[in-house]
């Protein structure tokens, strides 16, 4: 009988049914391990890529500051360096957008002003540098109301201090003002001359502390060449020039003075008598070994004024006038001979006062020539020998 073999059937095992939880968490914890891998690889990235670069702010690392006054004021930008990068910052150049509305120098309250930057981008990407600094906006505020200073004003401490007598007349300037801020300000003569004639134009230039003038809120008034004021020169004593100003009583005071000059005492008769005589011809005597020349009585015989033509005035060691006199003085001696003679006496320097008077130097003077000879006392008075002066007779201009 055979055996009856039992055989054992494995059966497979059944397939549980999945929870709505189960699969929830499954999803959850490959949500997680995706976010995981791409965190990681931010990282490698950062570490690798954007970790190696160094990041300047230009915007943050510059400040910009207003000066002046409403209407004229200034923005400064200053830009701040970062260290070891000191190179890079030299090419950095931040610029101030103008418009027609806005110009830097001249700003207002409320007026809007564009900030942009460039720099040296090559040598940015060299340095390993991300650069932000596109354009921004900044609107002034704050600027104070200025005080107005018209170009009177600042030129109101300028006095002028003249000396000497035109056409030689010397200036200079200095500031008298105690007034703030023109007490401050500089004045000097722009391209002096070395003498100055009456009406002659003096230019002065002020200068002063702009910057200063701009932080106390000052806003001066500018002259279309810059700050400067013409001075004519005023008020000054001259020289006479013109033979029609000498008064005729003054002329004629100048010829009683001149008349004595003839005097008793030898001086100009021993001097001039030696030569009146020996020009004469005649024999001279002497008493004790002096001479004994003396003048007679002298009589008026013209008077002319002479000038300096006007191409050489101001030149230095230049008479400028005089006055001659003429007057025929015979020359006697003790032995009672008497020669007949022409002498001049001579004034210098006559001048025109500033107020219009006209003065006479009588300790100038002298008697200048004596001769036999007309034609020599002509070419004196006439100035025949000397052309840089011309010589005016007097009677004819009274």
């Amino acid at each position: 009988m055979g055996v009856l073999e039992t055989k054992r059937v494995i059966q497979p095992p059944k397939r549980r049914r999945m929870t709505k939880r189960r699969r929830t968490l499954e999803l959850c914890a490959k949500i997680a391990g995706a976010t995981a891998g791409i965190i990681a690889l931010g990282i490698v990235i950062y570490i690798f890529g954007f970790a190696r670069y160094t990041y300047v702010n230009l915007s943050e690392l510059t400040t910009a500051q207003v000066s002046g006054y409403d209407g004229h004021g200034t923005l400064v930008t200053n830009t701040a360096t970062m260290e070891g990068l000191e190179e890079f910052f030299d090419t950095v150049d931040v610029d101030i957008m103008e418009t027609d509305e806005t110009v830097n120098g001249q700003l207002s309250n409320g007026d809007r002003l564009e900030i942009s930057y460039s720099y040296n981008r090559e040598m940015a990407h060299n340095l390993g540098l991300r650069v932000r600094g596109g354009s921004e906006f900044i609107t002034v505020k704050n600027l104070p109301e200025s005080t107005f200073i018209s170009l009177d004003d600042l030129f109101s401490g300028v006095k002028l201090d003249y000396e000497g007598v035109a056409p030689l007349v010397t200036a200079a300037v200095e500031n008298v003002s105690t007034e703030t801020p023109i007490c401050d300000v500089v004045y000097e003569i722009l391209d002096p001359k070395e003498y100055y004639d009456e009406g002659d134009t003096i230019i002065v230039q002020a200068s002063f502390n702009e910057d200063a003038a701009l932080a106390n809120a000052y806003e001066i008034e500018v002259g279309p060449n810059g700050y400067l004021k013409e001075y004519t020169v005023t008020g000054v004593d001259r020289y006479l020039t013109d033979a029609a100003e000498l008064p005729q009583d003054l002329l004629d005071q100048m010829k009683a003075y001149g008349a004595t000059l003839f005097g008793s005492e030898p001086g100009d008769a021993n001097e001039f008598g030696l030569r009146v005589f020996t020009a004469a011809g005649a024999m001279y005597t002497t008493s004790g070994g002096e001479y004994t020349f003396a003048w007679t009585k002298p009589s008026y015989i013209s008077s002319y004024f002479t000038c300096i033509n006007d191409d050489h005035l101001g030149e230095p060691g230049q008479q400028i006038n005089d006055v001659k006199i003429v007057y025929d003085a015979a020359m006697v001696q003790s032995d009672g001979k008497s020669i007949s003679a022409e002498a001049v006496v001579v004034f210098k320097d006559v001048i025109k006062k500033a107020d219009g008077s006209v003065e006479v130097n009588y300790e100038s003077a002298h008697i200048v020539s004596a001769s036999t000879k007309d034609s020599d006392i002509k070419d004196l008075v006439r100035a025949n020998s000397d052309a840089n002066y011309t010589s005016t007779k007097l009677e004819q201009n009274q």
